[in-house]
C-alpha cells in the first residue's frame, strides 16, 4: 500500500516532519539519499526552545535529544576583532543547546520506525503524470507515486522544488572553506584555552571565522570571504595538499593580515578541507501558488545564510506547521495553503536579517556595524525567545 505522504530529504527538517507525522498516526516514507551509516555533513547546531525544540518535543524525541544535547559554556559566543582583542561575550543563560548533526539525527531516527526510512535512495527528478499525480524517479531508475502529498525536505538544489516554482536559490557571494583541528593535534589545548566550548568568532578585514568544538572535543573552523562560488577553480588550489591550502590562507589578501594567533591556528589545522558557497533563495519569490500534492519544507523552500542563526530551527519551525495543518485539515491542497501562508513570512523575515547580518559580518570595520546593531532596537540578530 503507498503512503499517503511521501518525504523527500532525511536531514533535520525532514525527520522531525516524519516524528511528527508518527505521532499523528499518518502513514509516510521518508527517501534519504545517503546511506544511513554515512554521518551528515556540517557542523553542530544549536536548537532554540522557542523553534527547534518544540518541533522535537512533537515529535517525540525531545527526551532522547537532553541526552546529547550540550548548553551552558557550549552557548556562549566570544567576538574578537582581526588584530586579536577581544571584543564581547553573548549568549550565557540562552536556552539554545548545541549538537552535532550526528547526534541529532540519531535523536529523531528514536522516534520513527526503521522500516519508514528508505536509505541510499536519491531522487533523480520529480514530474506529473497524465492524472496530475507527483512521480518520483530515482537514480537506480525506479519510479514512486500515488501519494496524497509529496514534500520536500532536499535541501538547496531541491529535485521537488521546480513542481511549485522555477525560482531558485542566489549564490551570496560568501564562501567559507572547512578547517579541523582534532584531539590527537598538539596544538588542541592551546586552541582549547583560547576558543573555549562556544564558538569564537573573528571578524574583519571583510572576512569571518567562526571556529567551535564539536561534540567528541574536535573544532571546526570555517575561513570565509567574498568569491566565486566554483573556489576553487582549475589550478588554483589543489585542496588536498594541505601546505598549499595553510599557505594560501595565510596570504596578505586573506587571512595574512589577521592577528598572529590566527596565522598560528592555520599553520596547525588539518584537513579534509572543504569549500562551503552560500545561497539564499530570493524572498520576492517567496510568493507562489499552492499546487496539488506538493509542498516544500526547509532549505529546499527558504535556504538562508547563517548569520542569524535561525537556518535550522527556522526548518523545523515550518515542518512543524505544516504537521499542524495537517493534523487539523487534513491531507489536503488546503493544508498545504494554510502552512505556507504562515511559512512565507517567517521565512522572509529569516533570510532577510540573515543576509543583512552577513553583509555586517563582511565589512572591512567588522564587527563595529555588528555590534551597535545590537545594541539597537532593532537587531537582525534576535534571541529573546530562547531565555
Amino acid at each position: 500500500m503507498t503512503p499517503d505522504i511521501a518525504i523527500v530529504g532525511g536531514g533535520p527538517c525532514g525527520l522531525v516532519l516524519a516524528g511528527m507525522l508518527e505521532q499523528q498516526g499518518i502513514n509516510y516514507v521518508v527517501y534519504e539519499r545517503s546511506a544511513e551509516d554515512t554521518p551528515p555533513r556540517g557542523g553542530c547546531l544549536d536548537i532554540h526552545r522557542s523553534s527547534g525544540q518544540i518541533a522535537l518535543k512533537e515529535a517525540g524525541c525531545f527526551a532522547e535529544f537532553k541526552k546529547y544535547a550540550r548548553g551552558g559554556y557550549a552557548t556562549i559566543h566570544s567576538m574578537w576583532d582581526a588584530s586579536g582583542k577581544k571584543l564581547f561575550e553573548f549568549g550565557e543563560g540562552r536556552d539554545s543547546p548545541e549538537i552535532d548533526r550526528a547526534q541529532l539525527r540519531r535523536v529523531m531516527l528514536s522516534s520513527i520506525p526503521k522500516e519508514k526510512i528508505r536509505w541510499s535512495a536519491p531522487v533523480k527528478s520529480s514530474s506529473r503524470n497524465e492524472n496530475g499525480e507527483v512521480v518520483l524517479e530515482f537514480e537506480d531508475g525506479s519510479t514512486a507515486s500515488g501519494f496524497n502529498l509529496v514534500v520536500g525536505t532536499d535541501g538547496v538544489r531541491s529535485k521537488i522544488r521546480h513542481l511549485v516554482t522555477s525560482a531558485e536559490p542566489t549564490y551570496a557571494g560568501i564562501i567559507f572553506l572547512t578547517l579541523f583541528v582534532h584531539p590527537s593535534n598538539p596544538y588542541h589545548p592551546t586552541l582549547e584555552q583560547l576558543a573555549g566550548q562556544g564558538p569564537m568568532v573573528i571578524c574583519g578585514r571583510s572576512k569571518k571565522i567562526w571556529i567551535q568544538r564539536q561534540g567528541d572535543g574536535h573544532y571546526r573552523m570555517d575561513f570565509g570571504w567574498k568569491g566565486p562560488a566554483d573556489f576553487p577553480t582549475a589550478g588554483e588550489l589543489d585542496l588536498t595538499d594541505e601546505d598549499a591550502v595553510r599557505n594560501f590562507l595565510l596570504r596578505e589578501d586573506y587571512f595574512g593580515g589577521h592577528t598572529p594567533v590566527v596565522h598560528e591556528i592555520v599553520r596547525n589545522s588539518t584537513g579534509p578541507f572543504r569549500t562551503w558557497p552560500l545561497y539564499y533563495f530570493p524572498v520576492e519569490h517567496l510568493n507562489w501558488k499552492t499546487l496539488p500534492g506538493v509542498a516544500l519544507v526547509g532549505d529546499a523552500a527558504h535556504v538562508t545564510t547563517p548569520f542569524v542563526g535561525d537556518g535550522v530551527n527556522c526548518a523545523m519551525r515550518n515542518a512543524r506547521v505544516l504537521a499542524q495543518k495537517i493534523k487539523e485539515l487534513g491531507i489536503t491542497q488546503e493544508a498545504v495553503e494554510a502552512y505556507e501562508a504562515e511559512m512565507f513570512p517567517f521565512a522572509k523575515d529569516v533570510i532577510s536579517r540573515s543576509v543583512l547580518a552577513g553583509e555586517m559580518f563582511f565589512e572591512w570595520d567588522s564587527p563595529k556595524g555588528l555590534m551597535e546593531n545590537m545594541a539597537s532596537p532593532d537587531r537582525v540578530i534576535r534571541d529573546e525567545g530562547d531565555y
